[in-house]
């Protein structure tokens, strides 16, 4: 491991409803094995190497087995939040909770990350970025910044919106590329996020979009609207748009219109 130039006593926060553990960046170097790998990072349209703790060891350390959780919801500083569902945690178990960039001598980049381009702007990923080896989860799931928690869940915190167990393979695999890549920001029945539009109540968006409009524009919004707020999705394969289209045409025949 390069010369220490990271905030040790940063802390750390992983909790549930029955516990909390918080920990300082100096306790988990001290208690888990460092690691590091290099991606192609969408963010950066490069290669990144990336030195953290595995977010696996760190569950199973604090008692929790990925094949019990439901999602995590990752909190960032900003409040934003991020719901994994645990079935694409267990599918890519590889995450990295990371503290720095490294160079290509192995030494931490100066402030721990080069700084982040967001549109116009620029964003500090620091004190924690979650990356994954394979570069295509980048897709499936935002790859959260400025991480400070996780909070985690043995239940479905959106089960309003869950399709039934009878709703095809394609609805719920659509339902789960849902959770993690569009309700922090968009809400379904008005459930989850308020920075995006709601897309299904009162008009489900399939019923004033076509189906390879939104393919086009999930991939890059920027090719309709100029400084567009959301980021692309460039790296979803078309099974993977087809299934979130699923299950906005499922969702279409199960409004929720008591909020309105």
């Amino acid at each position: 491991m390069s010369a220490m130039a990271y905030d040790e006593s940063q802390t750390f926060r992983i909790q549930s409803e029955q516990y909390e553990s918080v920990m300082t960046l100096s306790d988990m170097i001290d208690t888990f094995k460092v690691q590091s790998f290099t991606v192609y990072d969408v963010s950066y349209h490069e290669d990144k190497t990336y030195e953290g703790i595995s977010l696996k060891a760190m569950l199973e350390h604090n008692h929790y087995s990925l094949d019990d959780i439901a999602e995590v919801t990752v909190v960032c500083a900003d409040g934003y939040k991020a719901v994994l569902d645990g079935d694409i945690l267990r599918k890519y178990p590889d995450a990295l909770i990371s503290y720095r960039q490294l160079d290509q001598n192995g030494e931490g980049v100066a402030g721990d990350f080069e700084p982040m381009r967001e549109g116009k702007k620029t964003a500090d990923p620091a004190p924690f970025y979650m990356v994954w080896p394979q570069k295509e989860t980048f897709g499936v799931f935002p790859w959260p910044h400025q991480v400070v928690a996780l909070e985690i869940s043995a239940k479905d915190s959106y089960q309003m919106i869950k399709p039934e167990q009878s709703a095809s393979a394609s609805v719920h695999e659509g339902y789960k590329l849902f959770k993690g890549a569009c309700l922090a920001c968009h809400s379904v029945n008005l459930v989850g996020g308020v920075i995006g539009p709601e897309l299904n109540i009162p008009q489900n968006i399939t019923e004033y979009r076509t189906k390879e409009y939104m393919k086009q524009f999930i991939r890059n919004p920027n090719s309709f609207r100029a400084r567009s707020r959301m980021a692309g999705l460039p790296n979803l394969s078309d099974q993977d748009i087809d299934n979130a289209i699923d299950y906005l045409v499922y969702m279409k025949e199960h409004k929720n219109t008591n909020k309105l």
